[in-house]
């Protein structure tokens, strides 16, 4: 039987900067699944192209983790201004929607600019603006767009857009993920944006970083580079926290002394042995969406874009984006690839018909000019990508997480702490994990 320190399951992007920061300091072992390290954060190529799993972009907040990022790419990375629409009304208009209505017809921003101003003197103080972590219950978002948009940037943007991201009922559907992802502007700011100049500075994501060479992928190569603990093409097929041992399929047992777990907090708790009946039933109450990615090469493309938001219905995706607007070493010269996503609550997508479907909403919105500018394709799954935000995630978690830690277990990144993140987070996630460990908390 294998012995070690710490078992890291997944080596992705939070599993990576664990091992980076226990490497020579204590013993790890992580156990990827995949023959490549990165989990969702890889590039794949193509005929000359090369793809993402969708748009995977650095938004770098805090000093530690943004050195850590930074030193890891080695000068191979570019800080970029963000440039990103929204399709609606047959008019582009600048992201986001709320606070840059400059480019819809008049009578939709003078919905848009009544609905929130109606909206704004109701709730009077901005503290009301964002959900409160004191409440009995967790807002509901049909609720709080109401309240904090108006009938308006709601009706126009906010509840087509998230129907079509979430595929989940919106009255269902609770608010702890918007700060900082839906950024809420000042009564000025939606008037000046409206009527006035464009709004600039609005989001959690107005500057990002991206990889000049390598896609999104060059940052967890150079992560995993030296990583002794780093073993490919291990899938962990159940663990048991009381005896401290894992299966690893065909491989055997791993005995270990503390657990990383960076997989789908759900799936990982409905493999492991001897959780309780009630913490089952936890997990196995936690939803998450689907995403198919259509990628697509192809040449004479004019946009300076880099992503587009598209709330309308007659559109099958709600967000595609211009990869090669991040990184010209993505595509032959003279080409483009683009990103584009397409959310189900879980069942299969047609994807011809899908792939029909958007290649006429690329020319509908004048992004292509025609079906034979398209030089490659390349389809890729994101089977759990954005965890669904419900009262039970918010009963389940606690409980979760209180018996894990019971059992010197950590449950990090976007999926194993199951939530709405960024790919900063998860680094930062994984050193903190690692650091406790370190110092024997």
């Amino acid at each position: 039987m294998l012995k070690t320190g710490t078992l890291i399951i997944g080596g992705g992007l939070a599993g990576l900067s664990a091992a980076k920061c226990l490497e020579g300091k204590a013993d790890y072992l992580i156990a990827e699944r995949e023959n490549r390290p990165g989990g969702l954060a890889v590039t794949v190529k193509k005929g000359g192209f090369r793809f993402d799993y969708s748009g995977h972009l650095l938004h770098l907040r805090w000093p530690e983790t943004s050195r850590f990022i930074l030193d890891a790419l080695a000068g191979n990375c570019a800080r970029i201004k963000r440039d990103a629409r929204v399709f609606a009304h047959k008019s582009w208009t600048p992201y986001p929607f709320q606070a840059n209505l400059s480019g819809m017809p008049a009578r939709v921003k003078s919905e848009c600019v009544a609905g929130f101003l109606k909206a704004y003197s109701t709730t009077l103080h901005p503290s009301s603006l964002l959900p409160h972590p004191s409440r009995l219950q967790p807002e509901v978002f049909t609720r709080w767009t109401r309240r904090v948009f108006g009938e308006g940037i709601s009706r126009h943007f906010m509840l087509p857009y998230n129907a079509k991201l979430w595929q989940y009922p919106l009255e269902r559907l609770t608010t702890e993920w918007c700060a900082p992802f839906v950024p809420v502007p000042k009564p000025e700011e939606v008037i000046e944006g409206a009527y006035g100049k464009r709004t600039e500075g609005f989001g959690y994501n107005t500057v990002f970083h991206y990889p000049k060479r390598g896609g999104i992928g060059a940052l967890a190569t150079a992560l995993a580079l030296k990583l002794r603990g780093l073993r490919l093409g291990l899938e962990v097929e159940s663990v048991n926290l009381k005896k401290r041992e894992a299966a690893i399929r065909h491989f055997g047992t791993v005995s270990f002394r503390r657990l990383i777990n960076t997989s789908p907090l759900n799936e990982f708790i409905a493999g492991t042995q001897d959780a309780p009946e009630r913490i089952k039933k936890a997990a196995a109450g936690l939803r998450h969406n689907t995403v198919y990615v259509l990628n697509l090469g192809a040449r004479g493309v004019k946009s300076a874009m880099h992503w587009g938001y598209f709330p309308e219905k007659r559109f099958p995706f709600y967000r595609a984006g211009i990869a090669t607007n991040f990184s010209n070493h993505l595509a032959p010269a003279g080409c483009s690839t683009f990103y584009i996503e397409i959310a189900t609550d879980g069942r299969a997508l047609d994807l011809a018909s899908a792939e029909a479907e958007v290649i006429r909403g690329l020319q509908a919105c004048g992004l292509i000019r025609s079906a034979g500018q398209l030089a490659e394709k390349l389809w890729l799954k994101i089977p759990c990508a954005y965890v669904i935000y419900n009262r039970e995630r918010a009963k389940a978690l606690p409980l979760i997480f209180d018996w894990l830690k019971s059992n010197k277990t950590q449950s990090i990144g976007r999926y194993g702490a199951w939530k709405y993140s960024f790919m900063e987070e998860s680094v930062k996630e994984g050193l903190e994990a690692a650091e406790q460990i370190i110092d024997g908390v």
